[in-house]
């Protein structure tokens, strides 16, 4: 029988390997991780992704280039940051087994991904605000009052009225020669209680009604009587 030696390759493919969120690798710090934990982390994954669910310390030590020591002060002031916790696990024998468990790294990881999503989001809130009191006043041609940007910011806080409805609120206003608050709150109510809150049904709302309106007044025009009478010859001037 032929035994053949294992390439360099093949020892990599059997490796296997650790998978790792990029969130980790780019947050790693903000959740108060420093380097030296964060691979000490990836070598503790990469035994529990293949179950082995408490990897001997000296062999992780090893792999380190460190002391038992070290890794367990490490492993202590992850846990003094609430990054891991110890928790047990039952073996197929009935016995238990104490095993460090991560999820804490995890769970704080995700909630920094939500809490940087809502920073985020609040900003985009805050610039659109302030993007809509500046198209008012432009066309206004003067400073909002006190009075009116709390009109302005109930109608965004309070009636969720969009940036984008109050624009278009703004531009019927205009081209109703109308522009104040009060005729564009009318508008605005008319259209939620419409169920219209996005740009494409207000303007296909508003299609729809100056069709209407442009076929009632042909129909008005089309109805009217001619006037009795004889014809009466027009001539140029000169003739």
């Amino acid at each position: 029988m032929i035994v053949t030696e294992e390439t360099p390759l093949q020892r990599y493919i059997r490796a296997g390997q650790t998978t790792i969120s990029n969130l980790l690798i780019h947050h790693y710090k903000q959740i108060g991780l420093s380097t030296a934990q964060l691979v000490l982390y990836l070598q503790f994954k990469s035994y529990q992704d293949r179950g082995t669910m408490n990897p001997d310390v000296r062999v992780i030590a090893k792999n380190l280039g460190t002391t038992e020591t070290q890794v367990f002060n490490q492993l202590h002031q992850m846990m003094t940051n609430h990054l891991v916790k110890q928790g047990m696990r039952q073996l197929p024998d009935g016995k238990e087994d104490a095993i460090y468990d991560f999820t804490p790294l995890l769970n704080k990881l995700a909630l920094l991904e939500d809490q940087s999503t809502t920073a985020d989001q609040e900003a985009a809130n805050q610039n659109d605000r302030q993007q809509t009191f500046a198209t008012l006043e432009s066309e206004f041609g003067r400073p909002l009052s006190s009075m009116e940007l709390q009109i302005v910011n109930d109608w965004l806080d309070k009636d969720d009225y969009s940036p984008v409805m109050i624009k278009l609120a703004l531009r019927q206003a205009v081209l109703n020669s109308a522009l104040n608050l009060q005729y564009m709150e009318r508008i605005l109510q008319s259209w939620a209680h419409q169920g219209l809150r996005t740009e494409h049904d207000i303007n296909e709302h508003e299609r729809q009604f100056e069709n209407r309106r442009t076929g009632q007044a042909t129909d008005r025009q089309g109805s009217q009587p001619h006037p009795a009478g004889p014809k009466i010859p027009i001539y140029k001037l000169g003739e």
